[in-house]
C-alpha cells in the first residue's frame, strides 16, 4: 500500500493530520514503534490547536528527521532542510490557521471541520505523503 493510501485510511478513520502522515511515513521506512503515533499527537491542529504551522507538513518533517536528520553536532542538516522545503509554495501558506480559517480551539470548528474542512486537509495529506514517496 502506498504512503498516500494508508496515510489517508488513517487520517479518515479519526486520527489528525499529524499522527496519520508519521504512522505512514515512518512505516514506509520500515520503522514502527508504540511512540508513533504518540510523538506526533501534539503537532495537530497547527501545533497543538495554537494556529501555528499545518499537522501534515509536520508529521512529514518527523519522518524526514528520522529519515535524515543528524546524529550529533556537527553532522550536516541542509540535506534535511533542503527537502522539507516547497508546502509554502505549493499552497500559499503553511499555517493551520491561514489554510482552514479555523480555530480548533473553538468547539463550533469542530463541526466545520467534519462538514467541510476534512476534505481540504486530505489534499495536505496527500501531497505531504507523496513528496515523502519522491524523497525517501
Amino acid at each position: 500500500m502506498s504512503t498516500t493510501k494508508l496515510a489517508i485510511e488513517i487520517f479518515d478513520s479519526g486520527l489528525t493530520c499529524t499522527e496519520a502522515v508519521a504512522i505512514a511515513g515512518m512505516k514506509r521506512l520500515g520503522q514502527q514503534s508504540d511512540l508513533i503515533p504518540r510523538i506526533a499527537t501534539g503537532f495537530g491542529g497547527g501545533l497543538s490547536r495554537t494556529k501555528s504551522v499545518c499537522g501534515a507538513l509536520t508529521g512529514g518533517v518527523l519522518v524526514l528527521s528520522a529519515a535524515f536528520g543528524r546524529d550529533k553536532l556537527g553532522d550536516d542538516r541542509d540535506v534535511l532542510v533542503s527537502k522539507v522545503q516547497g508546502f509554502r509554495a505549493r499552497f500559499g501558506s503553511d499555517n493551520c490557521f491561514a489554510l482552514t480559517g479555523l480555530d480548533f480551539n473553538d468547539p463550533a470548528a469542530q463541526g466545520i471541520y467534519r462538514q467541510r474542512v476534512h476534505a481540504q486537509c486530505r489534499g495536505y495529506v496527500e501531497y505531504v505523503c507523496e513528496r515523502l514517496d519522491e524523497l525517501l
